[in-house]
């Protein structure tokens, strides 16, 4: 098992560090729509913020739902922080990429916007999208050469699957990415002679033993809710077939978020 927090917790340490021989910063966290889920998300980098030493605010926007008004409210609170968080995902009604696009360059810790994305894939930021760091601090902690591995990429979303890719491409690492729209013969094939399987799809245990080979590497940045608990898209049973995998929770999302306030120090 990879203990992402065990990992996350080095990252912390060495952040830490750093801030204390720095300027202080302040990052905000904007929450379009107060859940369960986003609750407990901005929570926890609350908490990390305040391991490390950094002024973080919640902004809670409790005024018209619309894009238009939503853009207008980033834009003009942008300039009180060195970083900038929309906490996603946000309501249906709201057009999430317009709204992320809002938030400039230099502040965006979630590198999300369209701009930050280009500028991360031609290599003219330092900040790496935070699943792609955590994916690179993970395969970095196992000493894998990715060079003649079979890398899988499950899903081609905002999060995980796109920024994952723009991280092996930025690598020249040939992968393939696969997605609900993938030929099922291409998606079992795929799975089946992966040796690096790294899945954000966000619908549990979505992949299960008879998918994958022994000795696969098992990245899950996938997660959902079933019966309660928060979930993978990586079947636990996977699990006893893998050289390595990333448990969920525990995997991936620790080291994501450290990889935000990554981010800000670098902005």
């Amino acid at each position: 098992m990879i203990n992402g927090k065990q990992l996350a917790e080095e990252r912390i340490q060495a952040l830490k560090e750093q801030v204390s021989t720095m300027p202080q910063k302040k990052i905000g966290f904007i929450v379009f729509e107060r859940t369960y889920a986003t609750e407990q998300f901005v929570n926890i980098k609350m908490k990390i913020a305040e391991k490390i030493g950094i002024d973080a605010e919640i902004v809670e926007y409790d005024d018209e739902l619309t894009t238009e008004a939503a853009e207008d409210f980033v834009y003009a609170i942008s300039a009180q922080y060195d970083g900038i968080v929309v906490q996603l995902p946000l309501p249906p009604q709201l057009d999430t990429q317009v709204i992320l696009n809002t938030i400039p360059l230099i502040r965006d810790c979630d590198v999300l916007s369209d701009i930050a994305l280009e500028a991360y894939a031609q290599g003219r930021i330092e900040a790496m999208p935070p699943v792609a760091s955590a994916v690179h601090h993970i395969l970095a902690s196992i000493n894998v050469d990715l060079a003649h591995k079979n890398i899988v990429i499950v899903g081609n979303g905002r999060l995980v699957g796109s920024v994952v890719s723009r991280y092996f491409k930025r690598q020249n690492i040939a992968h393939t990415i696969i997605t609900e729209t993938t030929p099922q013969h291409e998606y079992t094939s795929a799975l089946k002679h992966a040796d690096i399987i790294i899945s954000g799809v966000g619908k549990p245990h979505l992949i299960t033993p008879d998918m994958v080979k022994q000795g696969v590497i098992l990245i899950d940045a996938g997660t959902s809710e079933q019966a309660g608990k928060v979930a993978g898209d990586i079947d636990p049973a996977c699990y006893e077939k893998a050289s390595y995998y990333t448990p969920v929770p525990g995997g991936v999302g620790p080291l994501a978020v450290v990889g935000v306030f990554e981010n800000l120090m670098k902005s």
